[in-house]
Order: C-alpha cells, then sequence, then structure tokens
C-alpha cells in the first residue's frame, strides 16, 4: 500500500507514538533505521514496516510505503533512514526474570534517555538477566532511548514503571543483594566481593539515589577515582560497575 498524505491512519499512529501516553495505551513504540529493524528478532511482534522506495523490497508481513517527504517529516531523526517498524511492547514477569542468577540494574528515576540507552546497550553486552526502571525514569520506548540501544531493547529482559522500595523487599526474599552507588560509601567497589546473584541501583544524574533507598540497601559502594573528579556520569559509573560485577560472578560460576 502507498501511503501520500499525512493525514492517514498509519501515519497518525505512528506521529502519535511520539508521546509516552499513547505508547502505554497502545502497547507499541517505534523502531526506526535499517539496522535496528533488520535486527529486532522473530519473537518481537511487528506489527507493520513503513518504508520508501528506497526499501519497497523489504521483507515483511505488512509493509507501507510512503514518500521521502512525508517519512522525513514524521521521523525522530535528522537524516532518516527511511525505514521504521512499530511493534508490540513485551510484558516480562517479575518472577520470571528473577528466576536466573546473575546480574540485575535498576534505575531510580534516571531521566537522560542517552544514559538510560547507554545502560541498557551495556548490560546486555555483558550478559545481565533484566532492568528494572522505576517509575520517573526515562521511558525506554521513547525514539531516543531505543536508538541509543542499538537493538539491545531487543534482547535484555526490561520491567518499567517499578516502585523500588517495593522491588528491594522481593530481592531480598530471593537473596539477591542490593548495591547502591553513593559517593558517601567506604567500600570501593573493586573492594568488594560479588557472587551469585546481584542487583545495582542507579540513581538520578543530579539528586543521585533517593535516601529512603539508600536506607535499606544490603550495602553501598563507591568507584574510587585516582583524578581531580568528584563524580561520573551515571551511564558511565553504571558501565563501569557491569564490567566490574559481571567479570567477578563470571570467574565464581
Amino acid at each position: 500500500m502507498f501511503i501520500e498524505s499525512v493525514h492517514n491512519a498509519v501515519i497518525k499512529l505512528i506521529v502519535s507514538l511520539k508521546e509516552k501516553k499513547n505508547r502505554d495505551e497502545r502497547a507499541l513504540f517505534v523502531v526506526e533505521g535499517f539496522k535496528q529493524v533488520t535486527e529486532i528478532p522473530e519473537d518481537w511482534n511487528v506489527k507493520f514496516i513503513l518504508t520508501t522506495k528506497k526499501y519497497q523490497d523489504f521483507k515483511a508481513e505488512e509493509v507501507y510505503i510512503t514518500t521521502d517527504k512525508i517519512f522525513k517529516k514524521i521521523s525522530g531523526t535528522k537524516t532518516p533512514q527511511e525505514i521504521l517498524a512499530v511493534v508490540e511492547k513485551k510484558n516480562n514477569a517479575m518472577e520470571k526474570v528473577l528466576s536466573d542468577k546473575g546480574l540485575f540494574i535498576i534505575t531510580d528515576t534516571l531521566q537522560d534517555p542517552g544514559n538510560m540507552g547507554t545502560i541498557i546497550r551495556t548490560a546486555e553486552a555483558f550478559g545481565a538477566k533484566g532492568i528494572f526502571v522505576s517509575k520517573n525514569s526515562a521511558d525506554v520506548y521513547s525514539d531516543k532511548v531505543v536508538r541509543a540501544t542499538m537493538g539491545a531493547i531487543f534482547n535484555i529482559p526490561i520491567i518499567c514503571e517499578c516502585d523500588v522500595m517495593s522491588l528491594i523487599q522481593i530481592l531480598k526474599q530471593k537473596q539477591i543483594k542490593t548495591y547502591a552507588f553513593s559517593l558517601d560509601a567506604k567500600t570501593g567497589l573493586t573492594d568488594t566481593e560479588f557472587s551469585n546473584s546481584v542487583a545495582i541501583i542507579i540513581g538520578n544524574e543530579s539528586k543521585g539515589i533517593s535516601k529512603n533507598i539508600l536506607d535499606v540497601v544490603d550495602s553501598k559502594v563507591k568507584i574510587d577515582m585516582t583524578g581531580k573528579s568528584q563524580s561520573l556520569n551515571a551511564s558511565v559509573a553504571c558501565s563501569i560497575a557491569i564490567y566490574e560485577i559481571s567479570k567477578q560472578l563470571n570467574r565464581n560460576k
């Protein structure tokens, strides 16, 4: 089907998915770019593909073709790759995610889309078992986060809108130790022994982790630095932690 009007229902749907409330209501999100679209796993439900004549031979169950002009209008990038997919979100059950042993990531009101995307990408790259995203964190299904994950969003279970305090209690019941990163911590990351299953909490970019959460975690740790900088970007700090903890967990298997 060829679409030549911005008033077409397909185009209107795609545009509506730029807003979180519509993504939540419809349980759909947009994936843009040839590489990311082609790497969507088969167990994810692709509702349809929208492209231009550039990729008109793309193989999918439902493909719509539109003009370059219309695609540029609805694209989330300055230089569109002229292909996008509308994909159905996955509902990951907490019990199933936590049944696997290993490393889990928890965000506490992490709000920068770039940080969120980088954390998802790094967590997946180093074999983390799941990511729990708190209420008021950046929406993992926004176009900016999806792009920043470079496809990793499809390969690691993510549970959104979590109540972190309640989650910590569940983790304690399952004997999964929780660690919070704090500049006030006395113990360094590399001086801490991690084994079995571990959950690390990454806080807000400017305010850090909420005090009520710091009060109930099993331990607080910090990343020791030798330079003059006193803090790190949230995604950088999380990436360092993911690398160190995953290295220890793999060594202790």
